[in-house]
C-alpha cells in the first residue's frame, strides 16, 4: 500500500505539536501574547469545577499577604521603640503611641513592649510562611492530580479519533504532548501563575502601606526596583524561551532518534551506520543538557541582581534619612519599615520573576499540548471510549466475549464508498460496492496501492468514507465495535507486539485477572502456535521482548492471528496476515479460516493468490476503482493480469 499515505502533516495549529519550530506559531509569537495567554490556555484544559477550586485556593493564597503587612508594621514599631531609648516613651511618634495603646501594651515599659511586639512580629511572619507553604503544597498536589486527569482525558479523546487524525502526529510528538507537555501546562504554568498572583497582591499591600509612611521614598523604590525587574525580565525571558524551545525540540527528537535506532537496528548494523545514530543522539542530549544548564543559571540571575539592588537602596535610604530627618526615632522607624518591607519584597520579587520565567518557559514546553487540545475541540470522536473504570470495562468486555456477542451477525454492506486522503488529488477508493453475507468470505485483491487496505480500514471503522456508507450487522462499524466488543477482529500485516507475556499479547489490553486462559490456548491452537509455547517452561507466562524481538516473523504473525481469534469474532478482517508465514503454516491458517466459514465472516487483503483462491467472492481493485467482482474464476476471466498470475502459480 505504498500509495496510501500513513498520515500527512497539515495545519500545524491543529496537528503537529512541534509545529512551533517546524511551521506554525513561533516561540516568539506565543510569548508575545504573555503570561495571561499561557494561563488561559492551561485553564481551558480543566473542567469548570476544577477552575473554581483553583480560584478559591488562589484567593486564600492572596489573602495571606495581609499577614505580611501586619508583620512589617510590627517591625517598624519595634524599631521606633528601640530608637526612642530604653525606658523612655516621650520621643515616640504619635502613630507608635497609638499602636501601643491599640495593642493593649500601654502599661508596659518600652523594653517590655519591644520584646512582646518583636515576638509578635516574628510569630506573624512565620505563621504566614507556614500557612503559605502548606497551602502551596495542597495546590501543587491538586495540580498534579489535575495533570493526571487532563493527560488521561486528552489520551482518551486522541485515541478515539479517526486514523487520519491520529497519524498527523508522530509517536514522539504524541507521547510528549500527552505527557511532559501536560505537566508543563498544569503544574508549571498554573502553579507559577498562582505564585505570580500571590506575590503581586503582596506588592500591592506593602506598597500602599509604604506610600502612607513616605510617598516620596516609596515612589523612588518603585522606580528603582521596577526598572531593574523589567529590564532583567525582558532579557531573561527571551533567553529562557529560547532554551525551553531547544529543550522541547531536543526531547521530542531524542525520542524519535532512539525509536528509529531500535526499529532499524538490523539495517543500521549491516550498513555500518549505528555510530551515526549514536552521534545524532549525543548531539541531541548535548543540546538538551546545555539548555538545561542555561535555564538553571537564568533562574538564579534575578537573585544576584535584586539582592545587590536591595543593599544599595537600603544604604542610600539610611544615609538620606539620618542626614535629612532631625527626628532620629522617626528616621530609624522609617528605615526599619522599608528594610523590613524590602526583606519581604525582594524574595517575593525573586519568586515573581522566577515564576514569570517558569510560565514563559513552560508555555513553550506546553505548546504541543495546547495544539493537541485545540485540535481535539474540532470535530467529533470516531467512537466513544467508555468512562467506566478500567477493571469494570475490562470485565464487561470479557463477559461479552464469553457470551458470544449476542445478536451480532457478520453481514457487511458497502455502498458507494469513496475515500480521499488529504494529500492525494485522486481517491484512494472510489465508489466501492459489495455485500458480504454472514459466514461468507471476501478477498480484496489488486496491485500495490490499489486501495485494498484503505477499504479494509473503512470496514473496521478506523477510517470514515468521504461519501457512501458501510454497515456491519446493520449499523456503522464504530457503533458495532461499541455495541459488540470483540465481535470484529483485525489482523494487520505487521503485528505490533507489546513487552509482556504471551497471555498479555493475545488478550491485548485486558488485565491478567480477567483473562480467560482457556480462550487464550484455544486461540493459540487455532493460530498454530500453541505447540511452540507448550514446549516453553513458562507457557502463557513466556515473556516476549519489546516489538516481539525474541520471536521469528512467522511466530509474531501467528500471535497476531491468535489475538484476533481470542475474542471468538463473527467478523474477521485480515490485511496480508499470512505474508510472513511459511507455506506449511499458511496452509494451516487457511485451513483454520475454512473451518470458520459459515460461522465467521472473513475479509482478506492478500497478494498471494493461494490465500484467496477459496474465497466466496473477490473484489479486484485498480487505482481505487473496482475493476472486477465475483468468484476466483470469474475475476480471472475478467482481468488478464490476474489470470496471468494464477497461471504462473499453476492455479
Amino acid at each position: 500500500m505504498a500509495a496510501e499515505p500513513t498520515g500527512e502533516r497539515v495545519d500545524p495549529a491543529a496537528t503537529s505539536p512541534a509545529a512551533t519550530d517546524r511551521g506554525g506559531k513561533s516561540v516568539q509569537d506565543f510569548n508575545s501574547e504573555g503570561v495571561l495567554k499561557a494561563v488561559r490556555s492551561s485553564l481551558a484544559l480543566m473542567p469548570e469545577r476544577d477552575r473554581r477550586k483553583l480560584l478559591l485556593a488562589t484567593g486564600v493564597q492572596i489573602s495571606l499577604s495581609l499577614l505580611d503587612l501586619l508583620g512589617i508594621a510590627l517591625i517598624g514599631l519595634v524599631a521606633a521603640l528601640a530608637a526612642s531609648g530604653i525606658g523612655a516613651r516621650s520621643a515616640l511618634p504619635v502613630w507608635a503611641e497609638r499602636a501601643i495603646d491599640l495593642l493593649g501594651l500601654g502599661d508596659l515599659t518600652v523594653s517590655q513592649a519591644s520584646v512582646v511586639i518583636a515576638f509578635g512580629a516574628v510569630f506573624v511572619l512565620v505563621l504566614k510562611t507556614v500557612l503559605q507553604a502548606l497551602l502551596a503544597r495542597r495546590i501543587f498536589r491538586f495540580l498534579a492530580n489535575r495533570q493526571a486527569d487532563v493527560s488521561a482525558r486528552l489520551a482518551r479523546d486522541f485515541l478515539s479519533r479517526p486514523l487520519l487524525f491520529v497519524q498527523r502526529w508522530t509517536t514522539s510528538e504524541a507521547i510528549y504532548a500527552l505527557g511532559s507537555g501536560v505537566g508543563a501546562a498544569t503544574v508549571a504554568v498554573l502553579g507559577s501563575g498562582i505564585i505570580i498572583l500571590a506575590e503581586i497582591s503582596l506588592f500591592v499591600v506593602v506598597l500602599v502601606t509604604l506610600f502612607i509612611v513616605d510617598p516620596v521614598i516609596t515612589i523612588g523604590a518603585i522606580v528603582l526596583f521596577g526598572s531593574v525587574v523589567l529590564i532583567s525580565q525582558r532579557v531573561l525571558a527571551r533567553k529562557g524561551a529560547r532554551n525551553a524551545a531547544v529543550m522541547r525540540g531536543a526531547s521530542i527528537d531524542t525520542l524519535s532518534a532512539v525509536s528509529e535506532a531500535l526499529q532499524t537496528y538490523r539495517e543500521t548494523t549491516v550498513l555500518h551506520r549505528r555510530e551515526l545514530y549514536v552521534g545524532k543522539y549525543e548531539s541531541l542530549v548535548g543540546r538538551y543538557a546545555q539548555a538545561t544548564a542555561s535555564t538553571a543559571f537564568i533562574m538564579e540571575v534575578p537573585k544576584f541582581i535584586l539582592e545587590s539592588t536591595l543593599y544599595i537602596g537600603v544604604l542610600a535610604l539610611g544615609v538620606g534619612q539620618f542626614l535629612i530627618n532631625q527626628n532620629l526615632t522617626e528616621a530609624a522607624a522609617t528605615v526599619a519599615v522599608f528594610l523590613a518591607a524590602g526583606m519581604r519584597v525582594v524574595p517575593a520579587l525573586l519568586r515573581l520573576q522566577g515564576a514569570a520565567i517558569t510560565v514563559r518557559n513552560a508555555s513553550v514546553s506546553a505548546m504541543p499540548t495546547y495544539y493537541l487540545a485545540d485540535a481535539l475541540k474540532d470535530g467529533t470522536s470516531d467512537f466513544a471510549i467508555s468512562e467506566k473504570s478500567r477493571d469494570n470495562h475490562a470485565r464487561d468486555i470479557q463477559e461479552r466475549i464469553r457470551a458470544g456477542h449476542g445478536d451480532f451477525f457478520g453481514t457487511v454492506a458497502v455502498a458507494g464508498v469513496t475515500v480521499r486522503y488529504p494529500d492525494s488529488p485522486i481517491p484512494a477508493v472510489e465508489d466501492a460496492n459489495v455485500l458480504v453475507p454472514q459466514g461468507t468470505s471476501l478477498a480484496l485483491v489488486g496491485s500495490t496501492g490499489a486501495g485494498k487496505s484503505t477499504l479494509a480500514d473503512v470496514l473496521i471503522g478506523v477510517l470514515e468514507p468521504d461519501s457512501g456508507s458501510v454497515t456491519v450487522s446493520g449499523v456503522s462499524p464504530r457503533e458495532a465495535i461499541a455495541r459488540w466488543p470483540g465481535a470484529i477482529s483485525y489482523v494487520p500485516q505487521v503485528v505490533a507486539l507489546v513487552f509482556g507475556t504471551v497471555r498479555e499479547n493475545v488478550a491485548l489490553g485486558l488485565p491478567n485477572d480477567v483473562i480467560d486462559d482457556e480462550l487464550v490456548w484455544e486461540a493459540l491452537e487455532r493460530a498454530h502456535v500453541a505447540g511452540f509455547l507448550r514446549d516453553q517452561r513458562e507457557g502463557l507466562d513466556t515473556m516476549i521482548g519489546e516489538r516481539g524481538v525474541r520471536l521469528s516473523g512467522g511466530q509474531r504473525q501467528r500471535l497476531g492471528i491468535a489475538r484476533a481469534l481470542y475474542t471468538r469474532p463473527r467478523l474477521l478482517v485480515l490485511d496480508e496476515a499470512t505474508s510472513a508465514l511459511d507455506a506449511e503454516t499458511e496452509a494451516a491458517i487457511i485451513q483454520t479460516l475454512d473451518e470458520l466459514e459459515g460461522e465467521v465472516t472473513t475479509v482478506t487483503v492478500a497478494h498471494r493468490l493461494a490465500t484467496v483462491r477459496r474465497a466466496d467472492q473477490l473484489l479486484y481493485l485498480e487505482h481505487g476503482k473496482t475493476r472486477a467482482q465475483g468468484t476466483f474464476d470469474e475475476v480471472r476471466a475478467q482481468v488478464s493480469d490476474f489470470d496471468r498470475q494464477a497461471s504462473l502459480l499453476g492455479l
